[in-house]
């Protein structure tokens, strides 16, 4: 019989999972229950249960902390973690700390006695290794060339940064007599490790490779190469040489990837950095070109600023909660960066970051949302991951669309007199180059009924209202601020702040300088 202890502050939870588990009576049994994290480390040292079920948010110490103590403390012991948030930050210290599943509440009965059984299948599986150890140098052999592969791989994601060796006799050759270069290939469609080693075997080149699949993204694998010591020059021609040969029969499988290719380090605690290099150079990759491979160190990279015509046409969509529109109109931004020479994906996402950003501030002015959501963190940490264009696209128009279906019903454009909307659009945007054209075509309003309407309801034409709101707000710049006129000019929608001069003189009587020496 194999026991657990279950660790969660909603008691509520506790006693469903565990009636989750009855069925598996026969096989584990809860021998304690906790609500917070010290409770639980107590509740471990007293009756050292096979496997613990932990929640990450709980009060006192939470699973952010509980977690690695658990991981250092009893190595061994199987963690599975229950969440009711999808947080990057979470999975990634689940990962860290070798938990063996991370369930999102509500899970079903069937999913938690799964990984259950896991967990019965791992301590077995932990003990027979245990007992081979104890047998035979070979089978010793082998465990530490799996203890291995977990270090390199956590190395590589960042996951851990110590200096460290390997153990192995397989591996460690690499640090005495190989260079390392890591792969980062992003697929067309997911592949599993076991397909990639399949055919790496089939190929004969298993010896010069390490394969991993990446926990950040389905479609992103990790081939760790190990060249022999030799010139630069050699070295990329060996890259080239297992690309030409592993690129062709991955074509043939459908999952045409683009690579992004590391420079060559010498040291095993180098190989953050050949992440950092290879995921820089999907990065870097132009957009409307075919070409497969990304050398990290090819050339060097010159941002490209995107200037979109439609970007404020897309914020005021968001805000106005027109799901429809911004679907639309994030597709046409995608588009159009592919007619843009030398656009690479990196110039895309930062992009796509200033267009977000702008969104978080709108949404904070709606619904004042916590820090959880107004943090770019978990959301960079996506993004960061993701090396298609059509994969960021998808991801941004849902993020785009999310966010105004959440501001639609508070929408301060959610009324029906046009005009008003046009007055509110024009006091919140009056820095903006803004006509009568691009109004119209906002709110789908012909120019020139546009321009009728407004000086009936308003008594005055569109331009003089606008020079209205625009002189209020450079008289309280003025007035509150000491900065130079152009740039209050600059601030309140004036390119030429010679014709701010004139506008501010012919409605104030006064010069901007003469307003701010009376009022100051």
């Amino acid at each position: 019989m194999y026991t657990y202890i279950i660790i969660d502050d909603e008691e509520l939870i506790r006693k469903g999972t565990i009636k989750k588990l009855k069925g598996l009576q026969d096989r584990v049994t809860c021998i304690g229950e906790a609500q917070e994290g010290s409770e639980g480390i107590e509740l471990i040292s007293r009756l050292h249960p096979d496997f613990v079920i932990l929640d990450m948010q709980m009060p006192g110490i939470n699973g952010m902390e509980l977690l690695p103590y658990l991981a250092e403390h009893y190595p061994d012991m199987p963690l599975i973690v229950i969440s009711g948030y999808r947080n990057f930050d979470y999975i990634k210290q689940a990962i860290s700390s070798n938990a063996l599943e991370y369930l999102l509440k509500p899970f079903s009965k069937e999913a938690i006695r799964e990984v259950t059984l896991k967990a019965i299948e791992r301590i077995e599986d932990r003990s027979q290794i245990y007992d081979q150890i104890k047998t035979t140098e070979n089978e010793k052999e082998q465990v530490q060339y799996e203890y291995d592969l977990q270090i390199i791989k956590n190395l590589i994601l960042g996951y851990q940064t110590s200096e460290t060796h390997l153990t192995s006799g397989k591996l460690s050759f690499i640090s005495e007599n190989h260079d390392l270069c890591l792969l980062a290939f992003n697929f067309s469609s997911p592949v599993s490790e076991d397909s990639m080693n399949a055919l790496l075997a089939e190929l004969g080149v298993e010896d010069l490779i390490l394969y991993f699949s990446s926990p950040a993204s389905e479609h992103l694998g990790l081939l760790l190469l190990f060249i022999p010591q030799q010139n630069p020059v050699h070295s990329k021609k060996f890259v080239d040489q297992i690309l030409d040969t592993l690129i062709p029969q991955l074509n043939d499988l459908g999952l045409s990837p683009v690579v992004g290719i590391s420079s060559v380090h010498s040291s095993v605690s180098e190989l953050g950095q050949t992440y950092k290099e290879a995921a820089a150079a999907l990065n870097h990759q132009l957009i409307s070109a075919d070409a497969p491979f990304c050398y990290s160190c090819q050339y060097d990279y010159e941002s490209l600023a995107i200037s979109w015509e439609k970007e404020d046409e897309l914020l005021f969509r968001i805000e106005a909660g027109m799901e429809e529109e911004v679907s639309e109109l994030t597709r046409e931004f995608f588009r159009y960066c592919r007619t843009l020479p030398g656009c690479t994906l990196a110039d895309v996402k930062y992009q796509c970051y200033l267009f977000s950003d702008q969104c978080r501030q709108i949404l904070d002015e709606y619904m004042h949302t916590p820090d959880s959501l107004k943090s770019s963190a978990s959301m960079q940490d996506v993004v960061n991951h993701i090396f298609s264009l059509r994969d960021l696209m998808d991801y941004y128009k849902q993020f785009f669309v999310n966010i105004a279906k959440m501001i639609r019903p508070n929408s301060v454009y959610a009324i029906d007199d046009v005009i008003k909307k046009v007055q509110i659009y024009i006091e919140r945007n009056y820095q903006k180059n803004l006509s009568q054209e691009f109004l119209s075509s906002l709110f789908y309003i012909n120019r020139s009924y546009l321009s009728t309407l407004f000086r009936e309801r308003t008594g005055e034409k569109f331009v003089d209202y606008l020079n209205d709101v625009r002189i209020e707000r450079s008289k309280e710049l003025l007035i509150s601020t000491d900065r130079k006129m152009y740039q209050i000019a600059k601030a309140v929608g004036y390119d030429n702040v010679k014709y701010f001069f004139r506008i501010f003189k012919k409605r104030e009587k006064m010069t901007p300088e003469e307003y701010r020496s009376a009022h100051t």
